[in-house]
């Protein structure tokens, strides 16, 4: 039609150009307008006989509204004017949600999904989504849902948000608000994975970024964690002054065991003394006993001699013995040792 157009106004400019000169000349005219129209035609139809396709994406080929094939990365011929593509990345695609969507760098951006918890409160879960579309998966997608927006739309946006209220409804706050989130975003997670499935897309990541509470409630809550923080701080100072007395009283323990040891030990050790002592003054006494023995025997031996001889010389009567022994003792007759003669009275 462009090309037509084109042709039409050539034909037009030529014959009012002509007609000013006194003689109009329309076949002329309309000849030049048929081949401007037929060069702009031929022209239009060599660059739309080809489609380049780009790395990571499909486009997939209608002809007359029925889909005819796909064509794959590359340089590809198509019919001119007859046949047209629509293109699918096959890359990542991220959808998020967010506070200010303005500020999202995502290729699809959404404000955050309002909901409420099992227990009444209100919260605004912000997410992120990764998916891609499946290659062979593009015909039928073409077909069931449309271009990739409309993609986004129908399955990514609206699966989403509605699983997302309401599998955050399953649970209560208190798990939502201390970051106990494992167990709602897998319930999510594979919720999604089955939709996207089935329209022939692939769930690649699935992730709760944040939960946002109202004011009320964050200020109850810290309330709380503050008032729990406190009960703690007292149990904790009652633990330590507990512990504190227990070691001052095992110090005490400790100390008095001690100087109990301390006394049994000089005890032990005057004791020990004391029998050293004794054992040792009686070993004098028998070393002193036993010198004394020998003296006294040595003494009495001596004496027994001593007094014999003396004996011997106070009963001798002057009378020589008939034998002299040898040495130095005297051996007397026997009758020096009876009694003497009675003196005779005058």
């Amino acid at each position: 039609m462009a090309a037509l157009g084109m042709g039409a106004l050539v034909t037009i400019l030529i014959a009012a150009a002509t007609s000013r000169r006194g003689k109009s000349n329309y076949r002329s005219a309309t000849i030049a307008g048929l081949v401007v129209a037929l060069v702009i035609l031929i022209g239009a139809a060599a660059m739309d006989s080809f489609t380049q396709v780009e790395a990571g994406s499909v486009a997939v080929v209608k002809q007359f509204g029925r889909v005819v094939g796909v064509f794959n990365p590359g340089l590809n011929w198509k019919a001119p004017f007859i046949q047209q593509t629509i293109t699918y990345r096959t890359q990542e695609i991220l959808y998020e949600t967010s506070e200010d969507p303005n500020s999202s760098l995502a290729d699809y951006k959404d404000i955050e999904v309002d909901t409420a918890t099992a227990d009444g409160q209100q919260i605004r879960a912000r997410y992120t989504i990764r998916f891609r579309i499946e290659p062979a998966q593009a015909t039928a997608i073409v077909n069931n849902l449309g271009t990739e927006a409309e993609v986004v739309e129908k399955v990514v946006k609206a699966s989403s948000r509605v699983h997302v209220r309401n599998i955050l409804k399953q649970h209560i706050a208190s798990d939502l608000y201390s970051g106990n989130v494992e167990k709602a975003q897998e319930d999510i997670r594979a919720r999604l994975d089955t939709e996207f499935a089935k329209e022939g897309l692939q769930l690649v990541f699935f992730g709760l970024r944040s939960i946002q509470f109202e004011e009320d409630y964050r200020k109850a809550v810290e309330q709380k964690q503050i008032e729990k923080e406190t009960i703690t701080t007292k149990e904790n100072l009652a633990k330590q002054a507990e512990y504190e007395k227990q070691r001052t009283i095992t110090q005490a323990q400790a100390e008095a065991e001690r100087q109990k040891l301390e006394r049994i030990g000089v005890a032990e050790g005057e004791a020990e003394s004391i029998r050293v002592k004794a054992i040792a003054d009686a070993e004098a006494i028998r070393i002193k006993a036993q010198a004394q023995a020998e003296a006294n025997k040595l003494i009495s031996a001596s004496l027994d001699q001593n007094v014999i001889s003396w004996q011997a010389v106070q009963r001798w009567g002057g009378n020589y013995p008939l034998v002299l022994g040898g040495g130095s003792n005297y051996i007397l007759p026997g009758e020096l040792f009876s009694a003497p003669p009675p003196t005779p009275t005058p």
